[in-house]
């Protein structure tokens, strides 16, 4: 039995095998396009789904890196201006410790009091500090400049709420420090009005003088009234004796040096009017606090003392003579009142660690050769005299102690600089100690923040590369593969076309030949 088969039937099945070859030509070519296996859903349903999970995945992924770098502007940004903010609290202290030492006059303080103000001035700029529009300090009222001046006060605008960043899928993060800390919301100080410096001794060593700031080694040059006129190298000097002991000796008794009665500084007596200078352009003079020239016969020197240290003996505190040994002091700290016995107290540390140990959640620092009372909550204190001794008097922390205040301080010192009183301006400095103390804190806050967005970033990336690599191992063709199956399928195509057009070939007039 025969079979015919018709010309339509053989051309359908060409047509049909030459759009399959094309077909597959096609999906390679988009493939080999697109880098990609599945670039429909007919290309592999059941991947679709597995497919958008993971761009799902991604897209948040790529959200939470955004969510990073806009944190590490404002958290970078607010590291910039707690720095600056740190270094003009610096020259505010260098004011204040000029303007309360002997050599303060009150034209040196009125100049000093436009200083401050100008000081205060930028602490304002840097805390109006803006990232895109956005005020860093004014918590969650970021279109808000945080501080403006109002009635000669600085008032704060913003809240104190805080802005969070989700920085994970299930982490987040503060990322800002709300203005009002600055005004006194950290904690509660009072600072000691009695300066503590040790008395200046012979056995004093000259790298302890000034604070702690030491002396510059080399000679000075003395004149006296007489005509005479001598260089003193004190190079070798370790002591006071021995700058004491080598004066004397080089002016051969004509000019005696000796420690002040109050144990300050210098003195020398001889015949007036005498001058101390420097030589060769050096520094000794001044560091010993005798560069001057007087119409007496007797230049009092400045201020030397040391600096105030836990091993300094009470003994040797100038302010507290006549008055030891200390007694007891009592302290209103959040609805208790502490009786704090110092009486066995014979160095400062001592004082410092009876204190500590007597008063839960509170501190006594020595700060600046004064004390500092600092309470690890923003609630006022109470601190009185608990005995005949008045010992809480003596120590200059009779009183109340409150919130730590930037901008308060400031405006107290400059009160103080304008009335001389060179007390107030001891307060201020014991206030700023506590204002620095709180900038510092909030660096070392910030500082772990800066750390915590490196350490995200860290884990985003890698989370990053991990599931693209997933995706890719679903979605993504193997080249060498892909190029291999797209040149099959042209050479197939190729093939069809050239059966296809050899059997079209054949038609009623071929055929009649």
């Amino acid at each position: 039995m025969s079979i015919r088969v018709t010309d339509s039937y053989l051309s359908s099945i060409l047509v049909g095998d030459l759009n399959r070859s094309l077909g597959r030509l096609l999906d390679q070519q988009r493939m080999a396009g697109s880098m990609r296996r599945v670039n429909s859903y007919a290309d592999d349903p059941r991947a679709v789904s597995t497919i958008q999970k993971y761009n799902s995945l991604i897209s948040y992924n790529e959200q939470y890196m955004g969510n990073v770098t806009r944190s590490r502007i404002i958290v970078d940004s607010t590291d910039v201006a707690l720095q600056n903010i740190s270094e003009v609290l610096a020259d505010v202290r260098v004011i204040a410790l000029r303007e309360s030492s002997a050599i303060a006059t009150q034209q040196s303080m009125d100049t000093s009091r436009i200083e401050v103000e100008n000081l205060m001035n930028r602490i304002l700029d840097v805390l109006n500090t803006s990232v895109e529009g956005n005020y860093i300090f004014s918590g969650q009222q970021t279109k808000t400049p945080p501080f403006e001046v109002s009635n000669g006060t600085v008032v704060y605008q913003g809240d104190e709420n805080d802005i969070q960043s989700r920085t994970g899928p299930n982490s987040t993060m503060t990322i800002n420090v709300p203005g009002q800390v600055f005004l006194g919301s950290q904690s509660s100080a009072l600072g000691g009005s009695t300066d503590l410096s040790p008395r200046v001794l012979g056995t004093t060593l000259l790298e302890d003088i000034n604070m702690g700031d030491g002396w510059s080694s080399g000679a000075i040059s003395v004149n006296d009234g007489a005509g005479n006129s001598w260089q003193v190298d004190l190079s070798t000097a370790l002591t006071i004796d021995d700058v004491l002991t080598q004066i004397n000796t080089a002016t051969g008794g004509a000019v005696t040096a000796s420690i002040n009665p109050d144990g300050s500084g210098l003195v020398l007596d001889g015949v007036g009017p005498m001058t101390v200078g420097e030589v060769n352009g050096g520094t000794t003079a001044r560091m010993l606090g005798i560069n001057a020239t007087t119409q007496s016969s007797s230049l009092q020197g400045r201020d030397i003392r040391a600096e105030a240290t836990a091993t300094t003996l009470l003994s040797d505190i100038e302010s507290l003579s006549g008055s030891l040994p200390l007694g007891t002091m009592d302290v209103t700290w959040q609805g208790t009142t502490y009786s704090v016995d110092l009486s066995g107290a014979t160095t400062l540390g001592d004082m410092v660690t009876t204190f500590n140990a007597a008063v839960p959640g509170m501190e006594m620092r020595l700060e600046e050769s004064s004390i500092m009372l600092l309470g690890g909550a923003p609630e006022s204190f109470q601190v009185e005299n608990g005995d005949a001794t008045n010992t809480a008097s003596l120590l200059g922390v009779a009183g109340l102690g409150s919130p730590v205040r930037l901008f308060g301080m400031l405006e107290d010192l400059q009160t103080a600089l304008t009335a001389g009183d060179k007390t107030a301006i001891r307060d201020a400095i014991s206030e700023l100690s506590s204002v620095e103390d709180t900038i510092y804190s909030l660096m070392t806050m910030n500082g772990g923040r800066q750390k915590d967005l490196d350490w995200a970033d860290d884990i985003l990336q890698q989370r990053d590369e991990r599931l693209r690599s997933n995706l890719s191992l679903i979605n993504d063709v193997d080249v060498a593969a892909v190029a291999s199956e797209l040149s099959r399928a042209e050479t197939t195509y190729q093939a069809s076309l050239l059966v296809t057009s050899r059997l079209y070939q054949s038609n009623l007039m071929q055929y009649l030949r």
